[in-house]
């Protein structure tokens, strides 16, 4: 199935929209995309014809779900804890090497 790039970047962006508390609005999908209401409605129109997308209730089905997921769409929590992970080093990360105690000019000496 191919969809257009704005059909596509609408697609992630319902997914993401239909996680949060806000209700998912044209204007709102308008503001979030950059895209004009001429384009946002014939990617809106698109999606609903591939039968991605409810347009009454702008929700996406159960396939419009998948293709997001498919698609690398995330959901603001997911956002937040793949984040989390990142900032933490890993124990697989860490390289167990001894600690520099010395300069390199002077004579390496057994430590206690």
């Amino acid at each position: 199935m191919q969809i257009s790039p704005s059909a596509q970047c609408l697609l992630k962006l319902v997914f993401t929209a239909s996680s949060s508390r806000e209700p998912v609005t044209r204007p709102r999908l308008e503001r979030q995309s950059g895209l004009s209401s001429r384009t946002l409605n014939r990617a809106l129109e698109e999606l609903e014809q591939c039968g991605l997308l409810d347009l009454p209730r702008l929700r996406l089905t159960l396939a419009g779900l998948a293709v997001a997921v498919a698609h690398g769409a995330r959901s603001r929590a997911q956002a937040r804890t793949a984040a989390r992970h990142v900032r933490r080093p890993s124990a697989q990360n860490v390289v167990s090497a001894p600690i520099a105690l010395f300069s390199r000019r002077e004579a390496p000496r057994a430590v206690a």
